[in-house]
């Protein structure tokens, strides 16, 4: 199994882990964790009897054996996960409140068995600013025990005073031949394909229409969909550029491709990803994010005409 490796010979108290498959960051924050769990707080006190000991263990292996797996079932008492609100639907925010909770209004209390306190925050992308700014005092004056750990996928949406105060762990980036491939055989995704090939003829209704579907029907989560516009107006600069079909990732989308290569200049292709990119940078903030995929996809409609 693929991990991030993150290194160990010095703890620091905050740590963004960006990359775009959340499932790799947290199962390396979790192996992470149980490492750091693991260290036994006795090893600070030359006459302290060892934790293992303590613990009714026959040897320090047992203990972090244990210790390993109550992190994978999420059931040791130092370890604690924040997730956006309503994580039964795609995620939206991570609010003030939520911080102050699970966050600012812990830190105080010291680990109950282990020496360290950690905090793995998924999809900390989702933080808006109110909550950045919550942790930020946080992050500022940490207790010497505790350990943050941002999960996200994209470290743009961070304030700088916060990125300024962690240590930054990129994952390696999926093949976007693969990405694609996985997105493209979702229905969502063909018919984003779909509406791309006809944006010139679609009415304002029809996108709007559109736009619900995303969100309501097929809930497709607003970073995917970003991620699949990002390849397909990638491959539309590169067909214009080069016109060179074996250079593009969405290979069964071609004719889609050269269509919206041929019906925008390289000024409207520039304004199209300068908009797609403040899409990506301000999903994290509270915006109507079906209005601003529907003015994006009007926006895109009247630059091909």
């Amino acid at each position: 199994m693929k991990s991030i490796k993150i290194p160990e010979n010095q703890i620091y108290n905050a740590y963004l882990i960006e990359g775009e498959d959340m499932e790799l960051l947290k199962s390396s924050a979790m192996e992470f964790t149980a490492k750091l769990l693991s260290r036994d707080p006795s090893s600070m006190d030359t006459g302290a009897m060892p934790i293992y000991q303590q613990r009714g263990y026959v040897s320090r292996e047992k203990w972090a054996d244990s210790v390993r797996k109550r992190v994978q079932n999420h059931e040791h008492p130092d370890m604690l996960e924040i997730m956006p609100n309503k994580p039964e639907e795609h995620p939206t925010i991570i609010s003030v409140d939520n911080i102050r909770d699970h966050v600012t209004d812990t830190v105080a209390v010291r680990p109950y068995e282990a020496a360290y306190k950690v905090y793995l925050i998924e999809h900390a992308e989702m933080m808006n600013p109110q909550a950045q700014n919550a942790i930020l005092k946080t992050l500022e004056e940490p207790p010497e025990y505790v350990v943050i750990m941002l999960l996200a996928v994209n470290a743009d949406a961070f304030l700088p005073t916060i990125l300024s105060r962690v240590i930054e762990i990129k994952a390696g980036e999926r093949d976007v031949r693969e990405r694609y491939a996985e997105m493209i055989s979702e229905e969502w995704a063909q018919e984003t394909v779909k509406l791309l090939s006809e944006i010139r003829f679609r009415t304002g209704r029809e996108i709007l229409d559109f736009c619900t579907h995303v969100s309501k029907d097929w809930k497709v989560p607003q970073g995917s969909l970003l991620g699949f516009l990002e390849i397909i107006l990638r491959d539309v600069l590169c067909y214009k550029s080069t016109s060179q079909m074996e250079l593009l990732y969405a290979q069964d989308s071609v004719n889609v491709i050269i269509r919206m290569a041929s019906a925008m200049s390289y000024e409207k292709l520039g304004q199209a990803t300068d908009d797609l990119e403040r899409m990506l940078r301000d999903q994290t903030f509270n915006v109507n994010r079906d209005l601003m995929l529907e003015n994006f996809l009007l926006r895109l409609r009247d630059t091909s005409i």
